[in-house]
């Protein structure tokens, strides 16, 4: 067994699916199964996770995935790809696609809907006008829903928000699925559940022994006690224990994501990530069948989703997480994904962005 289940008596009766997202059924919410076989450190898959050249970081202040939640009274915005209006939503005003703010930037932007019930992915978004946003890809995702299989701003096909931490569960507690990219050369040719697509370009610079997809744990037996990790690396470690990563895009390193907001919290953990890197392996038996490998859960299941809002209970004041969602500034940047649209340049190396 690969740890012990969590304490359910500190989960909440219901969730809200702002701050905690998809079906309590979701990959991205099902914890590992006490029957997951974990390949052995010296597996092509487990060695490509933990060599040693490959730096481990986390992405917030830049590269990641701002989530912004829109009230009843935000203006209404239309958005633009490939020249048709493709949706129309209410969009908050300081609402701004993730930095850096450069022509490679994947500029994700991600708006919740006044009633809670879906998020609206952005793919390379800029704000032409205050009521106008261009963007080169757009998908539109139930937040009740499983959030992979149907569409998504991301590379394996799934819903962009999917295993995104976020900074209140940094001190909280992570009970989800974890988001992880790798660099192409690490990557494997042909997507495995849950993910449905892969990068466009993979054919030529795939070379890898992971696959888009691919769910990643802690060593077996891992003692998280001994370790000496921070708080925040603590709570990635358990969540890695617990529930696991999936592979669902590329990037210069070997990255996680967090929200912008996050990212004052992040100093400890990223020194925590070459510890937690060397652990990690690559998960045999996981699939649509037996989500996170078969057998007992390793933590209890989320709690049931509060209903979407009414229309007049959305017209309450925003809470403070929703307010948290702006992105912040930070004194060093995390390096970014690799664009989908086109093959990553080799030449760039990871120390490019």
């Amino acid at each position: 067994m690969l740890g012990l289940a969590a304490d359910s008596s500190s989960a909440p009766p219901e969730r809200d699916p702002v701050e905690w997202p998809f079906a309590s059924t979701s990959p991205w919410n099902t914890p590992l199964g006490s029957g997951a076989v974990i390949d052995p450190a010296d597996s092509p898959c487990s060695r490509t996770l933990t060599d040693e050249k490959l730096a481990a970081d986390i992405n917030a202040a830049q590269w990641s995935h701002p989530i912004f939640v829109a009230a009843p009274a935000d203006p209404e915005v239309k958005v633009i790809v490939s020249g048709e209006v493709v949706a129309r939503l209410r969009v908050p005003k300081h609402a701004a696609p993730a930095l850096p703010k450069s022509e490679d930037s994947d500029a994700h932007l991600h708006i919740i809907d006044p009633e809670h019930r879906y998020v609206h992915e952005l793919w390379h978004a800029s704000r032409k006008k205050p009521d106008v946003i261009v963007a080169e890809g757009y998908s539109k995702n139930d937040l009740h829903g499983s959030g992979v299989g149907e569409g998504g701003e991301r590379a394996y096909g799934g819903s962009a928000i999917g295993g995104l931490i976020r900074r209140r569960e940094l001190s909280m507690g992570i009970r989800h699925a974890l988001a992880l990219a790798l660099p192409r050369s690490h990557l494997k040719l042909g997507p495995v559940w849950p993910a449905t697509k892969q990068d466009d370009g993979a054919e030529t610079t795939y070379r890898g022994a992971v696959p888009m997809g691919q769910l990643v744990t802690l060593a077996p037996k891992t003692n998280l006690s001994q370790l000496g990790l921070s708080p925040e690396g603590r709570a990635v470690a358990a969540a890695l224990r617990d529930y696991g990563a999936y592979v669902v895009d590329a990037s210069s390193d070997l990255t996680l994501y967090a929200e912008p907001s996050a990212e004052p919290d992040l100093v400890m953990l990223r020194q925590d990530l070459p510890k937690l890197r060397a652990l990690l392996r690559c998960v045999q038996n996981a699939s649509k069948e037996a989500i996170g490998g078969p057998g007992t859960r390793l933590a209890p299941l989320a709690p049931a989703l509060r209903p979407p809002l009414s229309p007049a209970a959305a017209l309450a004041p925003v809470g403070k997480s929703e307010q948290a969602a702006k992105p912040t500034k930070a004194a060093t940047a995390p390096k970014g994904t690799a664009p989908r649209s086109a093959p990553a340049d080799p030449a760039r190396g990871p120390a490019a962005r």
